[in-house]
């Protein structure tokens, strides 16, 4: 703990030195198209006695950028999903000749999205193949905004990519790769601090963000309450972060999503790679079962960093326990050419032990344990009908558990919560022309919640609680269609209906009418069967994209989504085993309407990227809490519950150079966040019914990333963050009673905790000796919080002599140094 002071200025001269633009090969496309011609003709010309016996036809294509129409050299051409194939040559065309049949055509390329298609040869066929830009130079831009290539030409708004090669680059808390914090280098998403749960987007709390890891839900999001993200990095093949312009597939959630993609495991090649690290070990590997029919990939993270705190740590945290681990698995199937069949399995688990972190029935424990963890489980299936249509079919399972344990001889406690979660989902994707794309689908949700079990089974002087379950159904269909109006303009409209049911058997209870709910306005409580309470409405979503010429566009955006599962917690940042509450006939679900507009430019040849970014979003229904909210095993958790609006808007600003020796970016990001609370009551306000800031308002953040790679075995990284200090309830003065001096508040969020800056630093050295060899192997070296500032977490009052004192506590006030090694086998 710290007194809050006045913090030294520290003059930082940081030259970021911009060279090595790359220069760009032009192509003709006439020359292209000729050559294309030459080369089949030349083709056919030596084959037809071939193909009058063997029955084999040519395949000829031409691989080039969507956006400007150039060549794609040393694309990988694959039929199948087998890795071995052709690559393209320098003017973007391959050659294949292939027996009649049917065909799965997979092309990928360096920094461009993967191309698959069904095709039916039957005859000698010519195609040219444009490949959307997905990052740029993959190898070197971290976080790829939504001012690609491909972006300044599709309607997608708000959405932003993640290279996993680029993320492994940025400098790492301990040198754990972290897909959050990844996250917080790009405008509009941020958190409350270090070691917070969650990320905050464009103004929202952490439990409005909607996160899928191969379509399977994570409500928490971190190891050890917040220092680590939970997800394996080296299974993964994307991360997309919807900020707005959310396709119509998505909802159950009003500030963003963020979609986990797992890669598929390799029909053809096996491989090993992992790292090992100062807080964990890793581990993946992936081989074909049945080549070209089956394969398998597992992938494993384990920490085994309680040595810390044995030899390390001060005597008040030697008895700390720490422990997690991850582990994910994906089955990959393909039955014949038209079907695919993928079973995705992932488990996390936490283990915390502390002494003296948490109280119950006014029962302080000694010593306390957290355990938490998801188990997840996904199957889904794939069907080709033809080289316009396909069906995706899902069956979803997860389940999150938190316990927390305090073992004292006599006053034990025992206190869990679950959320169990059930999708089946269907979507009929649909391509009639090239100005038509259609999704269609269907979802069923069926929650069920245990709120609280309290000392079940558990002989202690702390009375068994066992809270009634909550049940419910989120039953959704939806349609969207991106069309394509004209040269210039461009649309997606989607619209989604959502039907919400609460279920029983359930207490439903009944307050006075426009009374605030209490114990003493409670008219009645009937177990009820069947349906509580329904919810219901459509959510219309909207994109458009105007392009002003081939390197620049306008795009505006609406969403309206509806949440119907939040968390209940009066905690700056929640803690992992803190309530969820489902909506019922006193809590109903929050609902948004988000506005964005956004203009993008591609400077000197795409090697510049700019965008800038506007929002405002109105929130309805959104709880806050009484002062004083007795939240934990409240059976009637409503009467702690307030209603209130949010309101949020900003501009985000984003500038990144992806190309050369030397890359980076400076996104500087406006963003307010406020909550009104005004009943009809006194009770029923707070701030007296005004707009207050909530806890994750930040006005202003800035974010500089910088990346030097002189050579093949050495990347340098610098990443410097700064952001205003976020709110806090600050006392205005004191009374005296019964001698003690008692703190006076007035109003939530009157003050704020000094503002934030860090800069950190990594070396990437990769092996010059094996780099060309099947092992590869490269180490890590970072440094955290470079200039070892002591950041504010939190901020608390006491009187100390009748004077009011701030301390704060901060949780990585030093630098913080690590190393690793990565390596892999294929």
């Amino acid at each position: 703990m710290r007194k809050i002071k006045p913090i030294n200025s520290i003059t930082l001269p940081i030259v970021i030195l911009l060279v090595g633009i790359l220069g760009a090969n032009f192509f003709s496309l006439g020359q292209t198209q000729r050559s294309s011609n030459e080369l089949l003709a030349r083709l056919n010309s030596s084959v037809n006695r071939d193909r009058t016996f063997l029955r084999t036809f040519a395949l000829v294509g031409n691989v080039v950028d969507l956006e400007n129409q150039k060549p794609i050299p040393n694309a990988s051409v694959s039929i199948d999903y087998v890795k071995s194939g052709v690559i393209t040559d320098s003017t973007g065309n391959f050659y294949m000749r292939l027996t009649q049949g049917e065909y799965i055509l997979k092309i990928s390329a360096v920094g461009y999205k993967i191309f698959r298609k069904y095709i039916k040869l039957d005859k000698d066929t010519k195609m040219k193949i444009e490949l959307q830009s997905v990052s740029n130079m993959l190898e070197e831009v971290i976080v790829s905004s939504v001012a690609t290539r491909k972006d300044i030409q599709t309607p997608s708004l708000g959405v932003s990519l993640l290279s996993l090669k680029g993320i492994k680059k940025i400098p790492a808390m301990m040198g754990e790769v972290d897909i959050l914090r990844s996250l917080q280098t790009l405008p509009g998403v941020s958190s409350v601090g270090e070691g917070s749960n969650g990320i905050n987007v464009r103004g929202g709390a952490v439990d409005q963000n909607l996160i899928y890891v191969d379509d399977t839900p994570i409500f928490n999001p971190t190891h050890l309450f917040g220092l680590f993200s939970i997800f394996p990095s080296d299974a993964i093949r994307e991360v997309e972060l919807y900020k707005g312009g959310v396709p119509a597939r998505f909802g159950g959630r009003t500030a963003s999503v963020l979609d986990i993609k797992m890669s598929e495991p390799s029909l053809e090649k096996g491989s090993v790679q992992g790292g090992i690290g100062a807080i964990s070990n890793r581990l993946t590997f992936e081989t074909p079962l049945i080549k070209d029919k089956l394969s398998l990939m597992t992938s494993a993270r384990v920490s085994f960093n309680d040595f810390w705190f044995k030899w390390f740590g001060s005597p008040e945290v030697r008895n700390t326990r720490a422990n997690f681990y991850d582990l994910a698995s994906k089955v990959f199937f393909k039955p014949d050419k038209k079907n695919t069949i993928s079973l995705t399995a992932y488990i996390n688990h936490d283990f915390y032990r502390v002494d003296s972190l948490f109280s119950l029935e006014n029962v302080v424990a000694n010593q306390t344990d957290f355990t938490y963890g998801h188990q997840n489980l996904a199957l889904r299936w794939n069907h080709f009908f033809s080289s316009k249509s396909s069906l995706e079919v899902s069956a979803i399972s997860s389940l999150y558990k938190s316990q927390t344990v305090a073992p004292d001889t006599a006053n034990k406690i025992d206190l869990r919560n679950s959320i169990r979660y059930y999708n089946f989902k269907a979507q009929f994707s649909y391509y009639p022309n090239e100005k038509h794309k259609i999704n269609a689908g269907i979802s069923g949700i069926r929650y069920e919640l245990e709120p609280g079990i309290l000392n079940k089974d558990i002989v202690s002087n702390i009375a068994k609680v066992i809270l009634d379950k909550e049940q419910g159904y989120e039953l959704a269909t939806y349609v969207d269609d991106e069309y394509k109006l004209s040269e210039k303009l461009r649309v997606q409209l989607g619209l989604r209906y959502v039907q919400y049911l609460s279920m029983g058997p359930a207490p439903k209870r009944v307050y006075v009418a426009g009374e605030p709910l209490s114990g003493e306005t409670l008219l009645q409580s009937t177990l009820t069967s069947g349906v509580i309470e329904n919810y219901g409405g459509l959510e219309p979503r909207l994109t458009a994209l105007y392009t002003i010429d081939a390197n620049s566009s306008l795009k505006l955006g609406y969403n309206r989504m509806h949440q119907f599962l939040q968390l209940v917690s009066n905690n700056t940042t929640p803690l992992p085993t803190a309530r969820w509450k489902l909506s019922d006939n006193n809590i109903k679900p929050q609902s948004s309407d988000l506005v964005s507009l956004g203009y993008f430019k591609n400077l000197k040849e795409s090697i510049w990227e700019l965008s800038v970014e506007t929002y405002y979003r109105r929130t309805q229904d959104m709880i806050d809490y009484i002062s004083g909210a007795n939240l934990q095993l409240n059976p009637t958790i409503e009467t702690q519950l307030l209603n209130g609006k949010g309101l949020a808007y900003g501009a985000e600003l984003m500038l990144t150079k992806k190309k050369g020796e030397v890359t980076g970016s400076i996104g500087y990001t406006f963003a307010r966040s406020f909550s009104k609370v005004d009943g009809q009551y006194p009770e029923q306000r707070i701030n007296k019914g005004d707009w207050y800031p909530t806890n994750y308002d930040k006005p202003h953040t800035l974010n500089l990333m910088f990346n030097a790679q002189p050579d093949k075995h050495n990347s340098f990284s610098f990443n410097f963050v700064y952001s205003t200090g976020r709110p806090l309830t600050a006392p205005v003065g004191t009374y005296t009673l019964d001698d003690q001096k008692i703190l006076v508040y007035t109003s939530r969020n009157n003050d704020r905790i000094p503002d934030y800056y860090r800069l950190d630093f990594s070396w990437i050295i990769s092996n010059p000796s094996m780099k060309t060899k099947r092992w590869e192997g490269s180490w890590a070296f970072t440094v955290y919080n470079l200039l070892g500032r002591s950041n504010a977490y939190s901020v608390f009052f006491k009187t100390q002599n009748d004077v009011i004192r701030a301390y704060r506590l901060s949780v990585f006030a030093s630098p913080i140094v690590s190393l690793g090694y990565n390596f892999k086998f294929k």
